[in-house]
């Protein structure tokens, strides 16, 4: 088995534990008089190393009961590597694996003198054992592993043995136990009894906290602390050594301590007996899987002394003790059973603390101690011949021990928790480690629902308690165990962001309901109640938004008290300013009304309706909101001068005790009478030239004075304000309406206006244009009117190809842009008083034109190397466009395409012509030759 230690420890010192450093370690000098002295050689025997030097050391460091508290504080190391890698952490890979010199064996001789044999007979040296190996893993006698051996000079007898199960030679033990186990060698493989380092459930008996080896070594195991005898005399020689097995790389060692000698060995029939524990040794702890369980070798005291304390129990004193656990072979509850066959040796446990395994569990549990003292001896109880056979009860599930309750941290370091904080839990501190917490958070003691993490947010329903946590540990084979932290201080109450000062509406007046407005509370939503006070005392059961105050509290002051309240929130209570109460009011006050059109002359009446208690109310009659003078009876009549005013009255109550009340009147408006008149027509065609007439209808009252105005497009025409409208020619397409204007006297006047009709002119009766002439390009053409009816005294002519204008006038010279097109004419005429007409004709397809052409000639010499020169004569109409083509024969010349040729060799005696070609637009393309012109030979 390996495992990884770092190189960076911190340990303490406590009860024999090695505190770690990283720091370089000076070694002790490993001479043989330094060996001597770390042995606490007695005088008369001197120490002779042999082997590779480093496998030598000398140490003062507390570890594994090492130095012995009878010693002088040293102890030496025997290794098969580096005796100085004991507790060297930066060793490579945490692995101390050196190979000496020779064959990994080194060893220690201790010759024994005359002195030294004086002082008795029994050689005793205390040895542990530490290795790399594995351990537990092979059979010692069938695969040979690292060992540390004792000889006598002269004498095969293996002194180095490990007890093993038993310490045998207790008092009463029977001969027929076939329990009984022979010591064995010292050896990895046959050595029972390992301890790991920092194993979880290794624990030292006073502090079970501390672990029984601290992790300041690379080494992997150790065994316990034996105590090895040998009987010698004077001029014996006793050699202690340790060999690698296979002179491999893993290392193993010694740690030897406190040579000394006895009067005899304890196996010898001159030993001394006595040995005995003062008190019965008790097992306590709790009877639980890897619960540290202790043997108290002092019950009497209050606390457990130490295996290796001065007075540990037993007597005399000075007595080294030795442990070794058992567990009953079945399980059962009742195991007061003295028969050691029965009771099986459990491994790895033999010391005074242990802590049981599953294997352990449903099983009664033993523990034997066994006394040592130099020159006594050896004795173990309980004894099964004695009464102090006490076994524990069954092993159960373990239990946990709380060493720190679970804390809680908000995150404020005042420590003040407040609704929507998040707490955080510890999960406290727990012997042993558990696998696994649950969390469960209470609020004033009460569970929360569904909060059962390691956090929790606080919510409105926790303000003002106080929050505390269980934490349940949780192992495998363990009970559960709850444990509650302390509670939290008392969770802080959040404040609202808007309380606003309440307001008071109504009247004020006695049995008028007063309406108290909170305004808005924030965050919403926010719950709130009233309470209305007057002069500053609660009124009983006033506690709606509304109140009615009596008329007993006239002359008093009323406020209400809004209070807002909210899950989580500070409750505040805001308070309206106050209200003086007054006099009542009328239970009834109505509204006056006026009866009356409002016509201007008519009377108006006014009806203040029935008043509660009954009064005679005042009038004041208003026009337009001002106070009309002497108008203060039920009745009155507007006059002209405030036609179009607001008419209204108002009443106004008094009554002893009463407060005295006016109201108003809805307004009537003053108005004159109308006129009833029919929207006017116009008569007669809308021709220019022509006269209209306005049609007025008949009027209400029928004595109605009418006048007319004739507007056009909108605008009012000057002097036109008769019944009858002449349409001159400026009035042509024109809008024309009239408006004829109503009045009487006390009659509002009235303004009707005609739908509006367009000035129209008269229209001709057309007929088409005819055109005479030549339909060709460079022919001419006339334009002939057809019959109108009447005559237009105004004609004009337009002469188009397509869409595109080729000329005005009655004649047209056909030009070449109507080729291969149709001519389209248009004839326009006017008159007065009459609409402009237009009429058109389109001809037939226009012909392309004939260019006049001449017979083309050639002159220039025709000899071969000469220049030939064409003429086309005079061709018409000009301009005309001129392409040649020069011909040998009746073969076109290639490239020979200008008014002029150059005469090649190769046409000697040949005839050659040219060819014209004239070109214009709008006219036929024509082409004409020349004469030939024979080329001479030379």
């Amino acid at each position: 088995m390996r495992r990884f230690i770092s190189p960076v420890i911190a340990g303490t010192v406590l009860g024999g534990l090695l505190a770690a450093t990283t720091a370089s370690v000076a070694h002790a000098e490993a001479s043989n008089t330094a060996l001597a002295t770390a042995l606490d050689v007695p005088s008369g025997i001197t120490v002779t190393q042999a082997g590779d030097a480093r496998a030598f050391e000398v140490e003062n460091r507390a570890f594994n009961d090492f130095p012995s508290r009878f010693g002088n504080g040293h102890y030496a190391v025997m290794s098969t590597g580096k005796a100085s890698d004991l507790f060297n952490l930066s060793v490579p890979g945490g692995q101390p694996s050196t190979n000496l010199s020779g064959d990994d064996r080194a060893s220690m001789t201790l010759s024994v003198g005359a002195e030294a044999a004086a002082s008795g007979s029994c050689l005793l040296v205390d040895v542990a054992m530490g290795t790399e190996e594995r351990v537990h893993t092979y059979d010692p006698k069938a695969t040979a592993s690292d060992l540390i051996s004792l000889k006598r000079s002269g004498d095969d007898t293996e002194f180095a043995l490990h007890a093993g199960p038993r310490y045998i030679g207790q008092e009463g033990a029977r001969p027929d136990d076939g329990s009984k186990v022979e010591p064995t060698a010292m050896s990895v493989n046959a050595i029972e009894y390992w301890h790991g380092i920092d194993e979880e459930f290794d624990r030292q008996p006073d502090d079970q906290n501390a672990p029984l080896l601290a992790p300041v070594t690379p080494f992997d195991f150790f065994s316990s602390v034996e105590t090895f005898e040998v009987p010698v005399s004077a001029g014996d020689t006793v050699t202690l050594s340790i060999a690698d097995a296979n002179n491999e790389s893993l290392d193993s060692l010694a740690m030897v301590d406190h040579v000394r000698m006895a009067p005899s060995c304890s196996t010898s029939t001159s030993a001394e007996t006595g040995l005995f524990p003062l008190k019965p040794v008790i097992v306590v702890g709790h009877r639980g899987v890897q619960n540290i369980l202790t043997a108290d070798l002092k019950p009497d005291t209050p606390q457990i002394e130490r295996y290796d304390a001065a007075d540990n129990g037993w007597y005399p004193s000075g007595v080294h003790l030795r442990f070794r656990w058992y567990k009953y072979w079945t399980q059962s509850t009742s195991c007061n059973d003295g028969d050691l066959k029965h009771w099986e040796a459990i491994n790895n446990a033999d010391r005074q603390s242990f802590s049981p395994t599953i294997d352990e569990k449903g099983r009664c549990l033993m523990v034997m101690v066994t006394g040592r003292k130099d020159g006594f001896r050896s004795e173990t109880f309980p004894s099964p011949n004695t009464a102090a056979w006490t076994p524990t009860l069954p092993i159960q599930d373990g239990v946990f021990t709380n060493v720190d309750a679970p804390t809680i941290s908000s995150g404020d370091s005042a420590g003040a928790i407040r609704v929507n904080d998040t707490l955080s839990a510890t999960s406290g501190e727990f012997t042993p480690r558990p696998d696994s917490y649950v969390f469960q958070w209470y609020a004033d003691g009460v569970p929360i629902s569904g909060e059962s993490g390691r956090t929790f947010k606080v919510t409105p329903v926790q303000a003002g308690k106080r929050i505390s946590v269980r934490v349940t540990a949780s192992r495998l084979n363990f009970s559960n165990l709850p444990v509650m932290s302390a509670p939290t201080e008392t969770v802080d109450l959040l404040q609202l962001t808007a309380t606003p000062t309440p307001e008071v509406t109504g009247t004020g007046r006695a049995l008028d309901e007063l309406v108290a407005v909170p305004g808005t509370w924030q965050p919403a939503p926010v719950s709130l109640t009233y309470q209305w006070y007057v002069d500053n005392t609660q009124i009983t059961g006033a506690t709606a938004p509304t109140y009615k105050p009596t008329a007993a509290q006239v002359g008093k002051r009323v406020a209400v008290r809004v209070t807002g309240r909210r899950d989580g929130y500070q409750v505040v209570t805001r308070e309206s300013a106050a209200r003086t109460i007054t006099l009542r009011a009328f239970l009834q006050a109505p509204i006056p009304t006026i009866t009356g059109d409002g016509f201007v002359g008519d009377q108006l009446t006014a009806d203040p309706g029935v008043w509660d208690p009954a009064v005679s109310p005042t009038y004041q009659w208003y026009a337009d909101g001002k106070r009309i003078e002497n108008a203060t009876t039920r009745a009155y009549r507007p006059n002209e001068q405030q036609e179009g005013q607001r008419i209204h009255v108002v009443t106004t109550g008094a009554s002893s005790g009463y407060e005295t009340v006016s109201r108003q009147s809805d307004p009537v408006v003053v108005r004159l009478r109308e006129l009833v008149g029919p929207v006017p027509q116009i008569v007669n065609d809308s021709l220019i030239g022509g006269s209209v007439e306005a049609f007025a209808g008949t009027w209400t009252p029928s004595n109605a004075f009418l006048r007319y105005q004739w507007f056009a497009d909108g605008k009012p025409l000057s002097n036109a304000s008769s019944k009858s409208l002449f349409l001159s020619e400026n009035l042509r397409g024109k809008s024309i309406t009239v408006e004829v204007t109503g009045s009487l006297l006390n009659y509002r006047t009235q303004v009707r206006k005609s739908a509006p009709v367009i000035v129209r002119a008269h229209g001709f009766l057309t007929r088409a244009p005819r055109v005479t002439g030549r339909l060709q390009v460079g022919g001419a053409v006339m334009a002939q009117p057809g019959g109108w009816l009447p005559s237009p005294t105004t004609t004009s002519y337009e002469w188009y190809a397509g869409t595109r204008l080729l000329g005005r006038g009655t004649y047209l010279n056909v030009p070449p842009a109507a080729a291969g097109k149709r001519l389209r004419l248009v004839m326009t005429g006017s008159r007065l008083y009459y609409d402009t007409a237009s009429a058109s004709v389109t001809t037939g397809v226009v012909a392309a034109g004939a260019i006049s052409s001449n017979v083309p000639s050639i002159s220039g010499t025709a000899r071969p190397k000469k220049v030939l020169r064409a003429s086309p004569g005079y061709w018409g109409p000009a301009p005309v466009r001129y392409t040649y083509r020069w011909y040998v024969g009746s073969k076109a010349i290639k490239g020979a395409t200008k008014s002029s040729y150059k005469v090649p060799k190769k046409y000697r005696g040949k005839k050659i012509r040219v060819r014209v070609t004239g070109t214009k637009s709008g006219y036929k393309t024509v082409a004409r030759y020349s004469k030939y012109k024979k080329i001479a030979k030379k």
